[in-house]
């Protein structure tokens, strides 16, 4: 199977963020005009059955772009799969023993560089759709908008792949940690299994294990994320250091020994402690307080969720000064959607439950269509406005 050719590659995301606009804000007029509950009662929605075609079409049109510069690891995954995947390798709890052995699979049965990076993002966005089909029950086409239109969600498809790999296998690990004993064992299976694509998800994998075994309160673990700001804040470079101590992933000491390096300072534009990323990262804390402490809604599959975010978010906090923080964010990041969608979808939170929820997914994914147009068009981009149009 080719690449598709006929989009350039610096045209793709532009692809990307309009065909979601579109769709998204479709949905968002359809539900607005609704005073009552149809998204709570599942009734009357043509999108639906749409869900799994969508995301299909995500999966093929992200899995077989072009290898290009333009998204970003794709060529080095690309090259290393066609050029040094040879033999399996065994499993050893210190490497990414796992990640490898998916490759030498692919490559067995004759996948080619563009076939496995389709296996890839199908495996990213369709354990989006699972995720979203086990804890929303009918309601997985908002679910999976909330996904799709996720900040982060287009960069983890093209850059950054195994690391939005694993995270999808946590995601669905998440997703059935608090059903029965089976399923809860296999959540187990696939924390292992993330574990064993990239060692970073031993943060939310960790975060879980302590929801379930310690941190039952939501209460416990909202002030445990408050307090990591001031954590952060007075201790930071202490805390770093400890961090790195663990030895758990060796990037980590690549990215926190070389936050004022200035090759790593060229690539992400600012270090520090990153008040805006925060400030981003504070939505599904608000929502989580607002669900579980101002409203009082108890729900076993949510606290799960939540207490995952913000347990994962605390750590990243913690280290939030690192060159590349976005990436140790991402390790709750990727939660973000269904800590917003999930009492949106599952809990009678207000009276005009259908309007409310679609004026969030509106700001949500404005918010996101906000940044792609500052990132991809803005002149401190790393491609300017002059260029992006009239490359060719």
């Amino acid at each position: 199977m080719d690449a598709i050719e006929f989009i350039k590659p610096w045209y793709y995301s532009t692809v990307y963020y309009f065909f979601l606009l579109a769709i998204t804000w479709t949905t968002v007029l359809y539900y607005m005009g609704s005073n009552g509950q149809k998204i709570l009662q599942a009734e009357d929605q043509p999108f639906q059955m749409s869900s799994f075609l969508l995301t299909l079409l995500f999966g093929f049109f992200m899995g077989l772009r072009p290898l290009a510069t333009e998204f970003g690891d794709t060529m080095g995954y690309a090259r290393f799969y066609s050029n040094s995947v040879s033999s399996f390798q065994p499993i050893n709890i210190h490497t990414e023993w796992l990640w490898y052995d998916i490759q030498v699979v692919c490559k067995s049965i004759g996948l080619n560089a563009h076939e496995f990076l389709l296996f890839v993002d199908l495996i990213y966005y369709g354990a989006m759709y699972v995720c979203s089909a086990i804890l929303m029950r009918k309601n997985i086409w908002i679910a999976l908008l909330f996904f799709l239109t996720a900040f982060q969600t287009y960069t983890y498809s093209a850059n950054g792949i195994r690391n939005g790999f694993a995270c999808s296998l946590e995601l669905l690990a998440i997703s059935l940690v608090s059903g029965t004993k089976p399923q809860r064992y296999f959540s187990f299976l696939l924390m292992f299994m993330a574990f064993s694509v990239h060692r970073s998800t031993m943060i939310p994998t960790a975060a879980v294990l302590m929801t379930l075994f310690y941190v039952k309160d939501t209460h416990m673990a909202l002030r445990f994320w408050l307090a990591s700001i001031a954590i952060s804040l007075l201790a930071g470079p202490v805390v770093e250091q400890i961090f790195v101590a663990l030895g758990f992933d060796d990037r980590m000491s690549a990215y926190i020994g070389g936050q004022n390096n200035e090759y790593n300072q060229s690539l992400f534009s600012s270090t520090g402690f990153r008040w805006d990323f925060l400030l981003y990262s504070s939505a599904p804390v608000a929502m989580i307080w607002y669900v579980t402490k101002y409203r009082r809604f108890s729900d076993p599959e949510y606290t799960a969720v939540a207490n995952a975010y913000l347990l994962s978010n605390a750590f990243w906090i913690m280290v939030i000064r690192a060159s590349f923080s976005n990436r140790f964010a991402y390790l709750s990041w990727f939660i973000y959607p269904i800590v917003i969608a999930y009492p949106l979808l599952r809990m009678n939170v207000w009276k005009d439950q259908d309007r409310k929820t679609t004026i969030i997914l509106f700001f949500y994914s404005a918010f996101t269509f906000f940044m792609f147009f500052i990132y991809y068009f803005g002149t401190t981009g790393f491609r300017g406005f002059d260029l992006y149009w009239w490359r060719d």
